[in-house]
């Protein structure tokens, strides 16, 4: 399946950073990435990603096409992931990294400092706890400064959050204020502000929000947060296949 991408995004990108970040057809697009993602179709993500590439190639140096290519790696290395391809998934979020430390426009780095930590992050799930003595650092400074740079941004309060879900108690982890900043996250995303140039997120917030109430013993809000992501997103795989049943069949009554 391809997209249909208007010929105007190209025209409208290299115009201006933040006037193509906003630009509708340019918003759709990064849409389309994020529920390809949730969905797990990995040739719209791939389609989405060509177009930047494309556009990309022509202005390198556009921070608004630099992050949503990285965007579109990480996207990428979601569904590789799913899809048990973790070499796969490593190349493409190693790749959004590189991107993303080229980011040198103030507007920017905020979303950039974030993504990039948060990719960091992740890719210690990918490659396994030998990486977490160089990334985890390294994601922890990250998430710090784009939160100093913008404490309210929806992403940024989850990328932390999940840094600190996800992290053990003693390299700093801390759950119940993991579980503080995704809740945070889940109300600034409930109100976005008006000028936003990066909206993705929403969704893979409320997952990770399930995700700590489950690890606190709390399943009735585990449940909510997962019912309230499919209400975004009715066919979000992570969810629908593998979160909710997992909570179902763990809270069944055990067999006589």
């Amino acid at each position: 399946m391809k997209p249909i991408i208007t010929s105007c995004i190209s025209v409208l990108l290299f115009a201006s950073s933040a006037f193509a970040a906003d630009n509708a057809a340019f918003a759709a697009s990064e849409a389309k990435i994020e529920k390809a993602t949730q969905v797990g179709v990995a040739e719209i993500v791939t389609a989405e990603a060509a177009q930047i590439d494309h556009d990309l190639a022509a202005a390198p140096g556009d921070p608004a096409l630099i992050y949503f290519r990285a965007y579109a790696h990480f996207a990428e290395g979601c569904v590789a992931r799913a899809h048990k391809d973790k070499a796969g998934a490593a190349q493409h979020m190693e790749a959004a990294v590189k991107l993303l430390e080229q980011m040198n426009n103030p507007a920017w780095q905020a979303e950039a400092c974030g993504l990039q930590g948060y990719v960091l992050n992740q890719l210690i799930g990918v490659k396994g706890m030998g990486i977490a003595m160089e990334n985890g650092p390294k994601s922890s400074a990250l998430l710090a400064q784009a939160g100093g740079m913008a404490p309210e941004n929806p992403r940024i309060l989850f990328f932390r959050g999940v840094s600190l879900v996800t992290t053990p108690e003693q390299w700093g982890g801390d759950l119940a204020q993991g579980t503080k900043l995704l809740e945070q996250a889940e109300a600034s995303f409930e109100h976005p502000a008006k000028n936003a140039m990066v909206h993705w997120g929403h969704g893979e917030s409320l997952v990770w929000l399930g995700i700590a109430k489950q690890k606190a013993g709390d399943i009735g809000a585990a449940r909510a947060a997962w019912q309230k992501a499919l209400g975004l997103e009715q066919n979000y795989s992570w969810v629908k296949y593998v979160l909710l049943p997992s909570l179902e069949k763990s809270t069944e009554p055990s067999a006589k």
